[in-house]
C-alpha cells in the first residue's frame, strides 16, 4: 500500500457540514489500494473511566464508501449524524488489499494495533455552528442560465438609441460600434427565452459606461441611458419574475473607469481630492506614459486593472471604497428585487469586506445568489466558501481540453475531474456556474472548429454536471466569432438566418437538465468503461433509486452499444441502433 497517497485534510472541504445535522469527511489513496476504509467517531468527550482509572473514548464505527473512483487516485466518503455536543472527534481504520491495517489520526498514519489505538489523537472539530454554513438558495442548482450583452441582443426601443447606432447587424461587431440592443428588447424577447428552456438571466453590465459592453462602469448609480431607464429594468425583473425567471446583474467592482467622477476628481486635485485614498496612488499628479495600445499602459504611477490606464484600481480596504460599493450592491437589489449579483474578480474583495457583504444582502433577501468570479480554482477561504457561488472555470476547461484538444487522453479528464469535485463541497459545487463561453472567449461552435456534432456533444456532456449551465446569448441559433469583438455579434432573429436543428436540440437539452436536475446536482458520479484508444468514456450518475448512463464517444471509429431492454433511451446522437453503434462524437444518455 503507498501510504504516501493517503490524505485528508480537517475544517476543509474535506471535511464540512452539508447541512446543521449532517457532517461529510472525504479520505483519499492510491487507486485500488484500499479493500474497506472505516471512521472511529463521536463526541471527543464522551469518555468512559475504566477499572485501570484512565478514560476510554467511546467511538462508533461506520463505513466509508468509495464516492470517486479514478485512474491513479481513489476518493472514499462517510457522511455521520453530528452530536447533540456539536463536536465530533474521528480517525480512519484502514484495510489494504493485502490485509494491512492502518490508524490515521491528526498525528500519525501508523499500523494498527492496541497500542495505536490507546495512543490515538483524533482529528477533531470546532463546534459545529450550523450559522457557518454557507446556504445556497434552493433555487440556484435549478437555473439554466442564459448570459446576454444587452447592446448585442436585441433593440426594443430606437428613441434610446444613441447618436451614431448602427442598424441591426448591418456590419461587422467591433469594439466601438453600437447597435442599440436594450432593456426594452430584453423584455420582449422573454418568451422566446422561457420557451427555449432557460429560467435565468444573466445580464453583462447595464450602468453607464463610454464603452458598448460596460465593463467599464462610470456610475454604478444609474442604467446607461442607451438601455433605457431604471423603470425599463424594474419592468424587466417584474416580467422576469411572473415567468418564474431569475434575474442577475454583473459588475466589476475592483476598478472604476477614468471618466467616474471620482477618478476625474483625482486627477484634477491630485493628493488633495477627497477621493484621493479611493485608489491605489503611487505618485501624484496621477500619469501615465502613451503607447501603441491606447490600453496599455505598464508604467502609470497608480493601480490599474490588466495595466489599462483606463480602469484605476480601487484601494479595496478603504472603508470609504468598501462603504461606497455597500451602498451600491444593496441599491439595486432593495429597489429593483434582482436576485443575484455576478462580481468580476471577487477574490480582490478582503474576506473581511466579503462577509459584510453577504450578511447585508442575506439580510434583505434571504435567497440571494452572490457570484464571484474568479480565475483560479475557486471561491473557499479556509475551506469555508464566502460567496454561494462561483464559476467553475478549472472544471470548464478541463472539459473543453479534452472535447478539443486530441492530445488530452480520457484518463487525464478523469483524474483532472475528480480532483476539481474534490476541491469543494457538493452544496458549493451545486452553487457554482458552468460556462462553456462568454464575452471574453471565442464562441463554442469556433472553439468546436465549426463542428456542430463536437459542440451537441460537448453541450450534452457539461449539462451532465454539477453546477448551472450558462449558455452565452446566440449558441442556440450557431452564432459565431473567434475572438473578441467578432465573438459579440448581434443576435440573429431572421428565422433564415437561426440553425433550427441548434435550437431544437438546446430546448431538449434544458428540458432534460430540468427532468433530472435533483440527481445531476446531488447525484454520486461513477466513472465507468473507458478507452484512451478508441477514446470513448462513460460514466453513471445516481441518486437513491434512479441513475442514468451515459457515453461519449470522440474516436474517429465508431464502438459497439446494444441499447439494453429496459432502459429508457432519453437523448442520442449518432446512434444507429439496427446496428448496435455509436460513431463519432456520438453519444448516448439513458435512464437504467
Amino acid at each position: 500500500m503507498e501510504l504516501a497517497a493517503i490524505y485528508h485534510r480537517p475544517n476543509s472541504e474535506w471535511a464540512y457540514m452539508s447541512t446543521p445535522d449532517e457532517f461529510v469527511i472525504n479520505l483519499r489513496a492510491k487507486h485500488n489500494d484500499l479493500s474497506k476504509v472505516e471512521i472511529l467517531y463521536g463526541d471527543p468527550y464522551d469518555k468512559t473511566l475504566t477499572e485501570a482509572n484512565t478514560s476510554k473514548w467511546n467511538y462508533q464505527v461506520k463505513e466509508l464508501v468509495k464516492n470517486l473512483r479514478g485512474v491513479s487516485a481513489d476518493y472514499w466518503q462517510v457522511k455521520l449524524s453530528i452530536p447533540a455536543s456539536r463536536r465530533l472527534a474521528y480517525a480512519f481504520r484502514i484495510y489494504s488489499q493485502e490485509s494491512e491495517q492502518f490508524l490515521y489520526d491528526d498525528r500519525k498514519l501508523a499500523p494498527f494495533s492496541e497500542t495505536s489505538l490507546h495512543d490515538l489523537v483524533a482529528f477533531r472539530t470546532p463546534y459545529l455552528d450550523p450559522a457557518e454554513i454557507t446556504g445556497l438558495p434552493a433555487w440556484v442548482a435549478k437555473t439554466i442560465w442564459y448570459q446576454l450583452m444587452p447592446d448585442r441582443f436585441a433593440n426594443g426601443q430606437p428613441t434610446n438609441d444613441k447618436e451614431g447606432t448602427v442598424a441591426w447587424d448591418s456590419e461587422e461587431a467591433s469594439a466601438t460600434n453600437f447597435f442599440g440592443g436594450d432593456l426594452a428588447g430584453i423584455i420582449d424577447k422573454l418568451d422566446y427565452l422561457q420557451e427555449l428552456g432557460v429560467n435565468g438571466l444573466d445580464l453583462t453590465p447595464i450602468f453607464t459606461a463610454y464603452s458598448n459592453h460596460k465593463y467599464d462602469t462610470a456610475d454604478f448609480w444609474s442604467v446607461d441611458p442607451a438601455f433605457g431607464n431604471k423603470e425599463d429594468l424594474k419592468r424587466l425583473v417584474d416580467e422576469a419574475h411572473r415567468r418564474q425567471m431569475k434575474v442577475m446583474l454583473e459588475g466589476t467592482f475592483d476598478h472604476l473607469s477614468d471618466f467616474s467622477l471620482q477618478w476625474q476628481d483625482v486627477h484634477k486635485l491630485g493628493a488633495k481630492s477627497r477621493f484621493a485614498k479611493w485608489f491605489k496612488v503611487k505618485a501624484f499628479p496621477v500619469r501615465y506614459t502613451l503607447s501603441a495600445d491606447p490600453n496599455y499602459a505598464p508604467d502609470a504611477s497608480y493601480a490599474m486593472f490588466a495595466n489599462n490606464p483606463h480602469l484605476p484600481k480601487l484601494n479595496l480596504h478603504e472603508k470609504a471604497v468598501q462603504d461606497y460599493l455597500l451602498e451600491v450592491l444593496t441599491y439595486w437589489v432593495q429597489q429593483f428585487d434582482i436576485d443575484a449579483w455576478r462580481i468580476g474578480t471577487a477574490d480582490e474583495f478582503p474576506p473581511s469586506f466579503s462577509r459584510r457583504l453577504v450578511a447585508q444582502l442575506n439580510k434583505i433577501k434571504p435567497d440571494f445568489y452572490l457570484v464571484g468570479e474568479n480565475n483560479d480554482t475557486g471561491i473557499n477561504t479556509e475551506g469555508r466558501p464566502l460567496f454561494n457561488g462561483g464559476v467553475n472555470y478549472p472544471l470548464v476547461e478541463i472539459m473543453k481540453d479534452y472535447f478539443l484538444d486530441e492530445k488530452a487522453a480520457v484518463g487525464w479528464l478523469i483524474e483532472a475531474t475528480n480532483t476539481q469535485l474534490m476541491r469543494h463541497a457538493n452544496p458549493t459545487l451545486q452553487g457554482m456556474l458552468l460556462s462553456l463561453d462568454g464575452p471574453n472567449s471565442p464562441r463554442l461552435l469556433d472553439l468546436c472548429h465549426q463542428d456542430k456534432q463536437l459542440m451537441r456533444a460537448l453541450l450534452a456532456y457539461s449539462f451532465l454536471q454539477i453546477g448551472s449551465p450558462v449558455l452565452f446569448y446566440g449558441t442556440e441559433l450557431g452564432l459565431t466569432g473567434a475572438s473578441v469583438p467578432a465573438n459579440r455579434a448581434c443576435m440573429k432573429w431572421k428565422a433564415d438566418e437561426q440553425d433550427e436543428t441548434m435550437l431544437r436540440f438546446i430546448k431538449v437539452l434544458a428540458d432534460f437538465r430540468k427532468a433530472y436536475n435533483p440527481l445531476i446536482t446531488k447525484g454520486s458520479y461513477e466513472w465507468g468503461q473507458y478507452s484512451s484508444k478508441y477514446d470513448y468514456l462513460s460514466f453513471t450518475r445516481r441518486l437513491g433509486k434512479q441513475r442514468i448512463f451515459a457515453l461519449f464517444n470522440l474516436g474517429y471509429s465508431s464502438i459497439k452499444f446494444v441499447l439494453p431492454a429496459n432502459a429508457k433511451l432519453i437523448m442520442s446522437q449518432n446512434l444507429i441502433e439496427t446496428d448496435s453503434r455509436l460513431g463519432q462524437y456520438g453519444f448516448v444518455i439513458i435512464e437504467a
